[in-house]
């Protein structure tokens, strides 16, 4: 798969609509600054330290689920299939959809759970699982799309199933933006302004071509069946 086009695809999207994803990522910086500002010296005031915890407990709990749903609507744009208005309300997919809400929520409570038990053996393993079900809530997401009803964990098997092949290609690709994540640390979290929605695009649209080169694979098998039958259907 071609790293470089498509994050080069993600990228023109990104530069095309720039003031859209600014106010669509726009409540994922605000929370990120909220955690930042609540735990600054926290530690030097212990008598906060338990009202500290649970507030970024929850704070990060949000961040998790919006996120996921800023993630749908990127693979909508790299799908062309996005109606650049209303950002912000665009912002909060996965509360408006009740489906979306809940199977995220309880694929990522699983994931959370094998990767740590997968953890417990060695780390590897772990990271390995990691990336073997990082496509579970964006194929959850498709299936409910297209009105059909899969489980949580079949959505976890799918994405195993779909990263066959493609875990070391995904690391690599992580790997690849991190200058971008220096490039944040350097400016405070400034850069992160455009970063984000860039490599959220750019994770999005390597979902996409992932099922574009599946069905491809699919649809090749079913022509190869058709055009080859069995010895038992030949003598038939």
């Amino acid at each position: 798969m071609n790293r470089a086009a498509i994050k080069e695809d993600a990228k023109s999207i990104l530069n095309a609509h720039f003031s859209f994803f600014f106010l669509l990522f726009l409540p994922i910086f605000i929370i990120e600054v909220l955690i930042g500002w609540f735990g600054y010296g926290v530690f030097e005031r212990p008598m906060v330290l338990t009202v500290w915890t649970n507030l970024n407990s929850l704070l990060s709990l949000l961040l998790l689920l919006l996120a996921a749903g800023i993630a749908f609507v990127c693979i909508d744009a790299m799908r062309q299939k996005l109606e650049y208005e209303q950002p912000l309300q665009k912002s909060f997919t996965i509360f408006i959809n009740g489906d979306y809400f809940l199977g995220t929520l309880l694929i990522d409570i699983l994931m959370w759970i094998f990767i740590f038990l997968w953890s417990l053996l060695l780390f590897i393993p772990g990271m390995i699982k990691s990336l073997a079900y990082s496509q579970a809530i964006y194929i959850y997401r498709d299936a409910i799309d297209r009105g059909e009803r899969i489980g949580f964990l079949e959505a976890i098997t799918q994405s195993r199933e779909l990263m066959d092949g493609h875990k070391w290609e995904l690391f690599v690709m992580q790997l690849s933006f991190l200058g971008w994540a220096l490039l944040v640390v350097v400016t405070a979290g400034i850069a992160g302004i455009w970063v984000l929605p860039y490599s959220t695009l750019s994770f999005a649209n390597y979902y996409n071509e992932l099922v574009i080169q599946q069905n491809a694979e699919i649809a090749a098998k079913a022509k190869n069946i058709t055009s080859n039958p069995s010895d038992s259907e030949k003598t038939d």
